[in-house]
């Protein structure tokens, strides 16, 4: 058993569970079935633990988006991209909701991990859409923009029942496409 990634499960169902302010390095050690003091020789503090748990899932949620061998066009690979992202996000809604969504976590190392996260899902797009790197500046914030975009729609979709998740990744994928169509150049408008 690897007691490193045994602490790190453990922060993460913690976190998942409840409020994060009541979390002890002793409950983590506790659910993790180790030693309390080993907490401290692979991380830091608790908050090192959480940083690591969280780039744990992050590192998860960027594998877990990976294109299938079937995914053969951009949409389909960008359609593909949408529909596990908001699967796993789904799949790990509490924690989500409590790191991302309220920012319950709120300190630089997870706000750090956070936006990595948003910048390595930028340039997976990206790349699944066969844009040539690097980006242009125009370019790069209009995809930064759409991945708010995509995560603000997720959120919409898991707070109403009504909406079903095809007709989302429909939307979310329509609107990648108009966003990358609007980074093009246009020709100059003659008067």
């Amino acid at each position: 058993m690897d007691r490193r990634q045994a602490l790190i499960d453990a922060a993460i169902e913690l976190l998942a569970e409840g409020n994060s302010a009541d979390i002890s390095a002793a409950a983590i050690s506790r659910r993790a079935g180790v030693a309390h003091g080993l907490l401290f020789y692979y991380f830091t503090d608790k908050q090192g633990l959480v940083a690591a748990a969280l780039a744990d899932v992050l590192a998860k949620l960027a594998e877990f988006q990976e294109p299938e061998a079937d995914e053969q066009s951009v949409r389909a690979r960008v359609e593909g991209f949408v529909r596990r992202h908001i699967e796993f996000l789904e799949r790990h809604r509490a924690l989500y909701v409590r790191v991302i969504r309220e920012g319950e976590l709120g300190d630089s190392v997870v706000e750090d991990a956070v936006k990595e996260a948003r910048t390595e899902g930028a340039r997976q797009v990206a790349a699944l859409a066969g844009l040539s790197e690097p980006l242009s500046p125009l370019q790069s914030a209009a995809i930064s923009g759409w991945t708010g975009f995509l995560d603000r729609t997720a959120d919409a979709y898991f707070d109403t029942p009504d909406l079903g998740l095809d007709a989302v990744v429909e939307l979310v994928v329509d609107t990648f496409e108009a966003v990358v169509a609007a980074t093009h150049p246009r020709p100059e408008k003659v008067d």
